[in-house]
């Protein structure tokens, strides 16, 4: 249930002291479950239907300030959205964003990236520093063009040269790419940049790429080494499918023939590979 709608609800309760159950949905009903099991929070009929009626008015009233801080009637505001979801929620990853993401990047081939005139010598920096980076934000993007390589884990971004790729930067996803990393991709600033995905050969990984290719189209690739079979023969790894079941499942009616490649070595081998393995050339 969204936190706005809970506090509203809560307030309803707390200033009426019954609400219909017409109200409560099944999340409000899961949230406020251990209200209803302590008998703070009751279903009584009324008329032709029911409401819910509050037996423990300072219980709740406690119940509601330990999750709403700031009050049931402020609204959340503010220019850093983590720090003010813990001064109203609590709990920092109530906001869901922060003020803006960090892009690292590892350029060659002279790639620079532009931005309403100004530009970013990405592979000077990265030939001086190790790294280039910029805060993502809100529009205008900086754009490029060449092929940026989309990769998953840390190591094999450090260590980007010895993947042998013909990608001109590299891009740090940590893991899943975000909502506005996914944004970024997609805008019109880098209309001009072909993307190769390097993650994990599991289905996370897999998934990840389908999640790009939907974005950005026919400009998504994924990186696969010609040996792909004899490294899952040699380093697969089983536990790489744990978890990822249904996962895989839905990843088995893709009709993209890379993807589909990778999935039937994961299932050939029962196992997923980490895409690390391709740094021991």
């Amino acid at each position: 249930m969204r936190r706005t709608a809970l506090a509203k609800l809560l307030d309803t309760l707390l200033t009426e002291g019954s609400v219909p159950l017409s109200l409560f949905s099944a999340s409000a009903r899961a949230a406020l479950s251990p209200q209803f099991a302590a008998g703070i929070l009751q279903e009584e009929r009324s008329g032709a239907g029911a409401r819910v009626v509050v037996r423990n008015k300072p219980v709740l009233a406690a119940f509601a300030a330990q999750l709403f801080p700031s009050g049931l009637n402020t609204a959340p505001k503010g220019d850093t959205p983590r720090a003010t979801a813990v001064g109203y929620y609590r709990d920092a990853k109530a906001a869901g964003t922060t003020v803006a993401e960090p892009v690292l990047i590892r350029a060659f081939n002279n790639t620079v990236f532009e931005r309403k005139g100004e530009a970013l010598p990405a592979s000077s920096l990265t030939a001086k520093y190790g790294v280039a980076a910029f805060l993502l934000k809100e529009p205008p993007f900086w754009g490029c063009g060449g092929t940026l390589a989309i990769v998953e884990n840390l190591e094999p971004f450090l260590c980007f040269e010895r993947m042998k790729t013909a990608a001109d930067a590299a891009v740090y996803a940590g893991g899943k790419l975000s909502g506005r990393m996914l944004a970024w991709l997609a805008c019109a600033e880098m209309s001009k940049c072909s993307f190769l995905h390097c993650g994990d050969y599991d289905p996370v990984g897999i998934d990840e790429y389908l999640r790009l290719k939907e974005v950005c189209g026919a400009r998504v690739k994924l990186h696969i080494p010609t040996n792909i079979e004899d490294l899952f023969k040699k380093y697969g790894k089983r536990e790489l499918l744990i978890d990822s079941e249904a996962v895989l499942r839905r990843l088995r009616a893709t009709k993209d023939p890379d993807a589909l490649r990778i999935i039937e070595q994961m299932n050939a081998f029962n196992a997923g590979l980490e895409q690390e393995i391709l740094l021991l050339g």
